[in-house]
């Protein structure tokens, strides 16, 4: 997902979007990720009750917009909160030249409510260890489908032999 968004970008002639926005409320492995995939990490406060910082995501999804490559959110948080500002939150993103990575690893809590691209996520991962309770890393480290949207579908990786 992160590798499809920077060709995304790189296709655009913006290789040099290297940030991607995290909140501190994420998944422990969303800025391990974004660091394996180069990208500068730039962490995004959370208010007491949990919630991402609205102001403090705008604040530097601007301060980095030229640089800006994506915002990691996973939804509902590792605190178990669902952002009823998450297509805000993507919008601000998506204002500022970014994509919206969602990690789907609490999935198991939208299956049947609600549907990710609706609320603004460009790339979502699912861990199936945890919605379909199948072992954890039988194909490798979150195991899962990544489901792009369309402007995506082009720099997802493919085998020509096939």
């Amino acid at each position: 997902g992160l590798r499809a968004i920077h060709c995304y970008h790189e296709a655009k002639g913006e290789s040099h979007r290297d940030v991607c926005l995290i909140p501190v409320s994420a998944h422990g492995t969303n800025p391990a990720s974004a660091q394996m995939a180069g990208m500068t990490i730039e962490p995004v406060k959370v208010r007491q009750d949990g919630t991402i910082d609205v102001e403090d995501l705008k604040m530097k999804a601007e301060k980095f917009r030229d640089r800006l490559s994506c915002f990691m959110i996973t939804y509902p948080s590792t605190n178990g909160v669902f952002e009823e500002t998450v297509a805000d939150l993507c919008d601000i993103v998506h204002q500022n030249g970014g994509q919206v990575y969602l990690d789907g690893a609490n999935m198991n809590a939208q299956v049947g409510l609600c549907r990710p691209g609706d609320y603004g996520g460009d790339v979502s991962h699912l861990n199936l260890h945890k919605t379909f309770c199948i072992p954890h890393g039988g194909g490798g480290p979150g195991m899962g489908p990544i489901g792009v949207k369309s402007h995506l579908i082009p720099f997802l990786p493919g085998n020509d032999l096939v």
